[in-house]
This record gives C-alpha cells, sequence and structure tokens, in this order.
C-alpha cells in the first residue's frame, strides 16, 4: 500500500536528484505500509537512520550543484537542509527516549517534506540546474 506515488511532475530533470527523491517515496511507504500493519515501531529506527543518511548523500549532492552552478537561491535551501537535518535529529531523540507515537510523526513529516520542499523548493532549482548542462 502506497501513501506517496512518484509523478512525473515532481521530476526535477537531474536523473541522480529524482532517483534521490523516489527513495524518499520509497521510505515514507515503507513507513505507511508498516503502520497499516501495526508494525511502525518496529521500522522506525531502520527508518530514521536511513533518513540521517539520506540527508548526508543527497543534500550533499544538491549542495555541490549549487556552489557549480552559483546557484543564487542556495542559501535558503541550505536552510531548508539544516531544518530536515535538526527535524531528524529531534525524532531521533523522541525514539530513543520511548516516546509513544513518534512513526506518526515521521510520516507527517515526511508527507509536508514532499509536498513542500521537493514539489515547490526542488522543482524551483529546475531552470537553473538546466541553463548549466546539470542533468
Amino acid at each position: 500500500m502506497q501513501i506517496a506515488i512518484w509523478k512525473p511532475e515532481y521530476s526535477v530533470g537531474v536523473k541522480s536528484i529524482d532517483e534521490d527523491h523516489q527513495k524518499l517515496f520509497d521510505l515514507l511507504n515503507q513507513l505507511f505500509e508498516s503502520m497499516t500493519k501495526g508494525k511502525g515501531k518496529e521500522i522506525i529506527n531502520d527508518i530514521i537512520s536511513e533518513l540521517e543518511r539520506y540527508a548526508v548523500f543527497h543534500f550533499g549532492r544538491e549542495e555541490s550543484y549549487f556552489r557549480v552552478t552559483n546557484y543564487p537561491f542556495a542559501l535558503q535551501h541550505i536552510k531548508e537542509h539544516q531544518y530536515f537535518k535538526q527535524k531528524v535529529a529531534e525524532l531521533k531523540k523522541d525514539v530513543a527516549s520511548n516516546k509513544g507515537m513518534v512513526a506518526p510523526d515521521v510520516l507527517g513529516f515526511l508527507s509536508d517534506w514532499l509536498k513542500n520542499h521537493i514539489a515547490k523548493s526542488d522543482k524551483a532549482y529546475e531552470d537553473h540546474f538546466k541553463k548549466f548542462g546539470v542533468v
């Protein structure tokens, strides 16, 4: 069962970034499916660990493209990346402290990130990257 489905309109025209984004869709769907089976608590540590790795790898990739192309909105975009990392760290602490209901918090956070960051902030650099031949 899927809660988020990748659509062509989410593409930013850069294959590696689109593949990274699709990974985030997969994580969201894995968490949702586990929660529908009453197993969200069992998978949450793996999801959060994967989100930490995603942040380092994916944001590093995007930010390197920002530097290479002198993306004019890089600072604001990087602040959004920092927010993501901070939020994941908070969620990790919640899991470690055995705070209840963390899986729904992660699900909500990721859903919001897909709608607002990928579909808006990331789409904003599509034309800029194309202009510089980033594909």
